[in-house]
């Protein structure tokens, strides 16, 4: 299928030459991709190296699989490494930086005397010493039942003075986990436990990350479903016998005075009642700082100046080995960086790959990286695609939904401009192949969030993770619904065993058709070359005349103006050039040779008339980069009739020149667009297009070796 790359894609930074003149059709097997293609990548070679990477966490199983700081994610870092060396075509590179992590001693939590299984968020602070008789309380909310509201816990205001040196327990749900544990904090609250809101799988462990240290704020852990909700009844129950019981013994024989008094008593003494209910509470951790690194490569060939970037993490849990979180998705990039490399022609824009460390601690590799970069190098990278898990048991087809068509984007999260068009990329793909997809949260909760933090337009596709499948996913893409999409996510079952194979066969298409995409800009395929005549030419019927048709002029090569103006370059005025002294009818080839290290040399063909002349124009492309032009250039004709002609011209900073010549029509020049696909550095006249019928190429285009 064909689809062209939006405009603002395809942004050049390198300037280019217009190179007027009527052309012969061009030699064949340098023009680029006429459509876009998913490169041959496939579910088989995306399952070859999510073997390599399964195989490297299960020998790693011991020591954490590929989590933060272990011998099993330094090697899977070599592997990528080593695969995208051996294909010659990109520039590797690893990108270390530190990570504060944390190891924990006794975690001990009890409630009413009983004690709590719980897991520890990762970057929560621990307790100076064990906390005891903490009354339990709960955020303000008339139904608890909802998980909305305040039970969500998310803003400091949702909570009432009771919070106060208190164990509070709030809902996971629409906010990030360190949001809630910052509310509790700023209402007083000595610890925080949250509850995990996924009644479809009520004993599901809850690993939470804060996404970062937050001295001084309050312990925080999880609890499943079925120990969460269970622990909202005994508050709850604690808080209505006390308020019971208070109003019972404050209205014994008083007026309707005195019991309307009692009832306000009654009132206050109900939150406090819950005080009835108390827990012990004890979190040890200490903070370590550990090395860990990204890998980053680049095309040797394309734009660096306009650069398209694909992104997946590469780390994992310590429970499991992260087949799918996120060694699909990583498996996929490697699949497509080979099939780029092995593509006929050189990319026009330069692809980047990202394989992110320590996203599973809070998405530091890819905030690091991003933090790395300067104005000057954060500018040059135009978009961002995310693959976060892409083989998901219980599958679902998602496109991060930038433009908000099926999931409202979350207030507070930016989308820059280009998102949507991203998105469409995929969206695009999925309809020419009749392939169900859905929008899937843009949340900026994965590796691209950086990225549009930055105003970095991005997109990706997702196969889901702790969602739960609805009915209608299950009607477009099978499965089972009210379970997870994975449910092995990060568990010790998310394995190779346990990937669908059917959902990376659609995904790894995708991912090769969006590099293709982000990597070429599209030419027009090439028109059929005029037929030879089928009636042979007549006799002539008149005798030759006897007097000789005319001497061509004498052999000269003519450059006007042989000084010019950088402004006067890039407008329609440019520098003529005129060969004359050649053989009519033939044809002639300038070559223009710039020497400023800045334009790559080109090359155009030009009838010669009947006058024995040739005639070109040349002329600066971009106006944005005018002073790019500044340098000597030099100019050679070749044609038939005697030896090369040359000559030379310059282009000067303005006010430096004399001033550019009348500009003429003998060139054929004309207004040529400096936008899309057309801004590349090779462009012939529209004339001479119409006038001969022959081909045309867009942009000079080295063929790989």
């Amino acid at each position: 299928m064909k689809l062209r790359t939006k405009s603002w894609l395809a942004v050049t930074a390198t300037a280019g030459l217009v190179l007027g003149g009527v052309s012969p059709a061009l030699a064949a097997g340098t023009a680029g991709p006429t459509e876009h293609t998913d490169m041959g990548v496939n579910g088989d070679a995306v399952m070859e190296h999510l073997q390599k990477i399964s195989d490297i966490s299960t020998k790693h199983a011991d020591e954490g699989h590929r989590a933060l700081g272990t011998p099993g994610y330094e090697e899977a870092v070599e592997y990528v490494e080593s695969t995208l060396e051996a294909t010659g075509a990109f520039d590797v590179k690893r990108q270390a930086f530190d990570v504060e992590s944390q190891d924990f001693g006794t975690v001990d939590v009890k409630v009413d005397g009983e004690e709590v299984k719980v897991t520890t968020a990762e970057y929560t602070e621990g307790t100076t010493g064990p906390l005891t008789d903490l009354p339990v309380v709960l955020p303000v909310d008339d139904d608890n039942s909802d998980f909305a509201g305040g039970q969500l816990g998310c803003q400091a205001s949702d909570y009432d003075d009771s919070a106060e040196g208190a164990l509070v327990l709030v809902s996971r749900g629409e906010c990030a986990f360190g949001d809630k544990t910052k509310a509790a904090t700023d209402a007083g609250a000595a610890a925080v436990i949250i509850y995990n809101n996924d009644e479809a799988n009520p004993d599901e462990e809850l690993n939470a990350t804060l996404g970062g240290r937050m001295e001084g704020s309050a312990p925080t852990v999880t609890v499943t479903y079925n120990v969460g909700t269970d622990l909202l009844e005994k508050v709850e129950a604690a808080g209505t016998e006390a308020g019971s019981q208070a109003g019972a013994e404050a209205g014994l024989g008083q007026g309707a005075e005195e019991a309307d008094e009692a009832d306000a008593a009654a009132e206050e003494d109900a939150a406090a009642g819950a005080a009835a209910l108390t827990a012990d509470f004890t979190l040890e951790t200490e903070f370590t700082t550990k090395e860990t690194w990204n890998v980053i490569a680049e095309t040797k060939a394309g734009d660096h100046d306009n650069v398209q970037m694909f992104g997946a993490h590469l780390d994992g849990v310590e429970e499991g080995p992260g087949v799918n979180d996120n060694g699909s998705g990583s498996a996929a990039l490697l699949a497509s960086a080979e099939a780029l490399a092995e593509q006929p022609t050189e990319v026009d824009n330069a692809i980047r790959f990202g394989w992110w460390g320590a996203e599973e601690v809070g998405l530091v590799g890819s905030t690091e990286y991003v933090a790395s970069l300067d104005d000057a190098e954060l500018s040059k990278v135009k978009s961002y695609m995310n693959f976060d898990m892409i083989g998901s048991d219980n599958y679902i087809v998602g496109t991060l939904d930038s433009d908000g068509s099926d999931v409202p984007i979350p207030d507070g999260v930016n989308v820059p401009e280009g998102s949507a068009e991203l998105e469409k990329v995929f969206t695009d793909y999925f309809a020419d192949i009749d392939q169900p997809n859905v929008g899937t949260d843009f949340s900026g909760r994965s590796d691209y969030q950086a990225f549009i933090d930055n105003g970095i337009p991005a997109s990706g596709l997702f196969s889901g993770a702790d969602g739960t499948k609805t009915a209608e996913e299950a009607e477009m893409f099978g499965g089972t619904v009210g379970e997870k999409h994975d449910t092995n996510y990060h568990q010790p079952t998310d394995t190779i065993e346990n990937v669908s194979k059917e959902s990376i066969d659609i995904f790894a298409p995708a991912i090769g058709f969006a590099v293709h995409t982000l990597a070429y800009d599209l030419t027009d395929a090439p028109t059929d070359p005029p037929t030879e005549p089928t009636t042979p030419p007549t006799d002539p019927t008149d005798p030759p005349t006897e007097t000789p048709t005319e001497a061509p002029d004498e052999r000269a090569l003519s450059i006007d103006p042989k000084t010019i103006e950088a402004p006067d370059f890039v407008s329609e005025k440019g520098v003529q050039v005129a060969a004359t002294g050649c053989t009519a009818d033939t044809t002639a080839t300038m070559t223009v040779t710039p020497n400023n290290g800045k334009i790559e040399t080109f090359e155009q063909t030009a009838e010669v008339g009947d006058d024995g002349t040739a005639r070109f124009g040349v002329r600066g492309l971009d106006e944005s980069m005018v002073d790019s032009y500044i340098g000597t250039y030099d100019v050679t004709v070749d044609c038939e009739g005697g030896d090369p002609l040359t000559g030379s011209f310059e282009v000067v900073a303005e006010g430096d020149g004399p001033g550019a010549g009348d500009g003429g029509n003998g060139g054929g020049g004309g207004d040529l667009p400096r936008t899309g696909n057309e801004a590349l550095p090779l462009i012939l006249s529209a004339g001479a297009l119409i006038a001969l019928g022959l081909a045309m190429t867009l942009g000079s285009r080295r063929r790989r070796g």
